[in-house]
């Protein structure tokens, strides 16, 4: 039984069409990943479905009694609230019944005798509803969640401003899947996830009782989890009975016979109009030119193949950097309060360090406090003075309203708007899309935009926290490219092993406190 049906769904932004007439049915127990290149509209079709924007035409028809959890990691929190309150919101209806149904108890010391049956019968029957909703073991689902997600057990009581924006987009996640609703909606949930914690939503979601949809380009997740592959392409979207593995290879051959046809109306498409070009104006044949016009017309055009836009990124070196151009010693980190014990490490001339360790242990805030964005409790950086960095936060700096060419032009206003479009080109960021705003982008076209504006700026020392999230295959190719071309020294964060081995490096454990 259908939960969800889209119909003849037509979006577009300002010049692209990204949908064409989709048409898509979900059931009620299916798991799906939707796959497809950056900014082909992955993002945007999960935003439709959760009506956060509307369709230009077509309709979204979902079933009435369905309950939609939608991961969205921009969603805006209270920051002054802690984790436990924030994760047991989940179940605040179910608190105010328990109170109701301690009122009642504790009624009873006063009541009429006449009302004692009709007031124990209310507080039975509300325990039942709480016992039934699995309200008396709800701890252990929170501990399963925040331990499977590898949110610090011992900071669940500090506020979320504590806390990195990826640190914060787990607990989001931790919160969408205490709700456990009908239909899970996600957009790259493992972006701040290490593999251990990759694993068990792996296992979290291949278990789970009802249907999902999720988006994501680690291959390795979204293969293991899907039971069917939506590939959106062409403007398409295209349904295959298999996982990813399946899907590639069934995928080849669809589109070998796909390219041949387009590549035939294409010819049919031109030959008809050279017909009706020269016959159009001739008394003779113009009906029969008017005829193959009408013919033309309702014809339905097959989209251009999809095709990716190609990435090319270079960070411009600066000048000769010392031989050990960051050294920390003893250094204590923390917000409130200390976080990890005192570490101490040298970053080294011409090498690529990756600080690694399990997910919120406190990387993104060793790499602030060495930026001085925040102050050390104790210990101490020594920085050479011949040091120039160039920074890419794990957050994003900029107005989510800022255009493409707004964020460029920000830092270099005396460029003509001709090489600002260049420089945007060259990580695929092309035609309309350099007026759009950020929030229209998708995370990929994001992120390629932020790499693009770091091109522009020398450097000797490359500091980068998670810098592959929402890239496809290709532009994480051009980025390790990139890395692996720097002739300065570079220390980066990544939870993605298979990015990590794209380049030589050497690992900084914050866990074990040693160069590897």
């Amino acid at each position: 039984m259908s939960i969800l049906e889209v119909k003849n769904l037509k979006f577009k932004y300002t010049d692209q069409d990204l949908f064409n007439m989709v048409n898509f049915k979900l059931e009620q127990k299916d798991h799906i990943g939707l796959v497809g290149l950056n900014g082909v509209g992955k993002s945007t079709f999960l935003n439709l479905l959760s009506k956060n924007i509307k369709p230009d035409s077509g309709e979204i028809i979902w079933d009435k009694n369905i309950t939609v959890g939608y991961l969205d990691q921009q969603a805006k929190l209270d920051k002054n609230q802690t984790i436990v309150t924030y994760l047991y919101d989940v179940f605040s209806d179910l608190f105010k019944k328990e109170e109701k149904m301690e009122e009642l108890y504790e009624s009873m010391a006063y009541a009429d005798e006449k009302d004692y049956d009709r007031i124990l019968n209310t507080a039975a029957s509300i325990g039942e509803e709480l016992e039934e909703k699995g309200f008396y073991a709800f701890k252990s689902k929170v501990g399963n969640v925040i331990n499977g997600l590898g949110i610090d057990q011992d900071r669940i009581n500090d506020p979320l401003t504590n806390f990195s924006g990826g640190q914060r987009a787990k607990i989001i996640l931790g919160k969408l899947l205490l709700q456990e609703p009908d239909v899970l909606i996600m957009d790259e949930p493992t972006n701040f996830l290490d593999v251990v914690h990759v694993e068990w939503l792996t296992k979290y979601l291949k278990a789970y009782p009802k249907a999902f949809i999720v988006v994501s380009h680690d291959i390795s997740f979204i293969n293991d989890i899907s039971v069917n592959i939506c590939a959106l392409e062409n403007r398409e979207i295209t349904r295959y009975k298999g996982n990813y593995d399946y899907y590639v290879k069934e995928r080849d051959m669809r589109m070998q016979t796909y390219e041949k046809t387009y590549i035939n109306q294409q010819k049919q498409i031109k030959k008809t109009e050279e017909f009706i070009k020269k016959n159009i104006v001739r008394a003779s044949t113009t009906k029969r030119a008017q005829s193959r016009r009408k013919m033309l017309s309702k014809m339905e055009i097959l989209a251009p193949i999809t095709t990716n836009r190609k990435i090319y990124l270079k960070f411009p070196f600066s000048r000769h950097i010392s031989d050990t151009p960051i050294e920390v010693k003893d250094l204590v980190v923390g917000y409130d309060k200390p976080i990890l014990n005192p570490i101490s490490f040298s970053l080294k001339k011409d090498e690529t360090f990756a600080l690694v360790g399990k997910n919120g242990i406190g990387k993104s805030t060793i790499i602030k406090t060495i930026l001085g964005e925040l102050e050390a409790f104790s210990g101490e950086v020594k920085i050479s003075s011949n040091v120039d960095f160039l920074y890419f936060s794990q957050d994003s700096e900029y107005d989510s309203n800022s255009t493409p060419f707004e964020i460029i032009k920000e830092d270099f206003y005396d460029l003509e708007n001709k090489d600002v479009r260049s420089i945007l080109a060259k990580v695929g960021i092309t035609g309309d899309m350099v007026n759009k705003k950020m929030c229209e982008l998708s995370g990929g076209e994001q992120t390629r935009v932020r790499l693009a504006r770091l091109t522009m700026f020398k450097s000797n020392l490359l500091i980068m926290d998670e810098p592959s999230n929402n890239l496809d295959k290709d532009a994480k190719k051009a980025l390790c490219d990139a890395i692996n071309d720097y002739e300065g020294v570079v220390l980066l964060v990544s939870h993605e092993k298979d990015f990590l081995e794209g380049f030589p490096h050497r690992l900084i454990d914050v866990e074990g406190l040693s160069i590897k």
